[in-house]
C-alpha cells in the first residue's frame, strides 16, 4: 500500500499546476479598462488592477470585485467557457469584454 501511495504521490508530483493556466492583467486608469477585450482560456486567472484616482468595481452577472479602492488588485480564477460583457457600476461608461476560448 505505501508503494502504491508513494508511486501516485511522486506521479502528481511531477504533473504540471493547472496546465497551461496564464495570469492575465487589466489596468483601470484614466476611467477605462486597459485592455477593454481580454482573450483568455477556462482556468486561467484575471488581475484587475486600480491605478485610477477613484474607487471602482468589475461587475456582470456572476462577477463582481466589489469595490476596488486606488492601488488595490482583485483576482479572478476563470471558472468556465464563458464569454462575457462587464463594467464598472460606479462609472457605467467604463466597459469591457472577457471572451474565453
Amino acid at each position: 500500500m505505501k508503494t502504491a501511495f508513494a508511486t501516485l504521490f511522486a506521479a502528481l508530483c511531477t504533473l504540471p499546476l493547472m496546465a497551461g493556466a496564464a495570469e492575465h492583467h487589466v489596468v483601470i486608469d484614466g476611467m477605462k479598462f486597459t485592455p477593454q477585450v481580454l482573450q483568455v482560456k477556462k482556468g486561467d486567472t484575471i488581475v484587475w488592477e486600480n491605478r485610477d484616482m477613484f474607487v471602482h468595481n468589475v461587475t456582470a452577472a456572476g462577477v463582481k470585485s466589489g469595490d476596488l479602492q486606488p492601488g488595490t488588485t482583485w483576482r479572478w480564477a476563470v471558472p468556465a467557457k464563458m464569454s462575457f460583457d462587464y463594467l464598472c457600476t460606479l462609472h457605467p461608461v467604463m466597459k469591457g469584454r472577457v471572451e474565453v476560448k
